[in-house]
């Protein structure tokens, strides 16, 4: 049996976002109450008030409501199935075979195991202590089976690349306007870089991939490349940090290439996507 609990660190973490939420919602429910100048605005502080203890009040619910939980977050896991540790392994154990889905959460940074009709059978937060572990072990217990993994291609919806071209338009947009209106280094120079910036993290992000019978084939915006199956040396999930965020991706090492391909946002959980490539490369 492994044991898998949740950081400590991270539930010192929640309590002191807590007490910050609940003091900075006190201090907007008492700017009414400063003492006042004779130019005040008052109907705008008023809404400064009303905006920040609505804001910071319901950021302080959800995290007293994520709080609660954080005792029952504990897992353990053996051959049989996987289980919460304070419901026991007779009382809680969900075997392996009424498993049928990972759902990532990315949003509650959680993992959620579902049942063949949909039901959530339990949820894996990100922040326990030999998290990429414990997927693992979930992820090889698991039939995988379903319309998404006969899947042959999965690409970033339209969305991503309107966002991307807009990103581009807007920065150039505002260089111009601020380098023609006084400020060239900041207009012409600054958003310069940063239009640069842009384009080149675009260009050089996989978009999509598609598998064939010998090979995947990377999709980028100006081409592609092709990864020979015999080439592939290493394929699996790496999870990348954002802003204290856990972000699971896709890498593929390539013997021919000198970086991993990185596959992530491409319609579909990472599990799944690792699931259908492995699954090509036996075949």
């Amino acid at each position: 049996m492994q044991e898998f609990n949740l950081e400590k660190k991270f539930i010192w973490l929640m309590r002191a976002c807590l007490i910050a939420f609940l003091v900075i919602m006190a201090l907007g429910l008492a700017v009414p109450f400063f003492p006042e100048e004779d130019n005040t605005n008052t109907s705008g502080l008023i809404f400064i008030s009303l905006f920040s203890t609505i804001m910071f009040g319901g950021f302080a619910i959800l995290t007293w409501k994520a709080l609660r939980g954080l005792p029952y977050a504990d897992i353990a896991t053996d051959e049989e199935g996987v289980w919460y540790k304070h419901l026991g392994k007779e009382q809680g154990l969900i075997r392996w075979g009424n498993i049928s889905k990972i759902k990532e959460r990315a949003y509650m940074q959680r993992l959620d195991l579902i049942d063949s009709n949909g039901a959530l059978l339990l949820k894996v937060e990100y922040q326990l202590l030999g998290f990429e572990i414990l997927r693992s072990i979930i992820f090889e217990n698991i039939d995988h089976e379903g319309p998404e993994f006969s899947r042959k291609e999965f690409k970033k919806g339209v969305p991503y690349h309107v966002f991307q071209l807009s990103g581009v338009l807007v920065f150039t947009a505002l260089g111009i306007y601020v380098g023609a209106n006084g400020n060239p280094i900041l207009g012409y120079g600054a958003m310069s870089l940063m239009v640069a910036f842009i384009i080149y993290e675009y260009l050089t992000t996989a978009y999509g991939v598609r598998v064939s019978t010998d090979s995947f084939e990377v999709l980028y915006p100006l081409g592609s490349r092709l990864i020979d199956y015999p080439d592939v040396s290493e394929m699996g999930i790496v999870d990348e940090f954002h802003k204290g965020s856990r972000l699971p991706e896709v890498w593929i090492v390539s013997l021919k290439a000198k970086k991993p391909f990185k596959l992530k946002n491409l319609g579909i959980d990472s599990n799944v996507l690792l699931s259908v490539l492995q699954k090509a490369l036996q075949e």
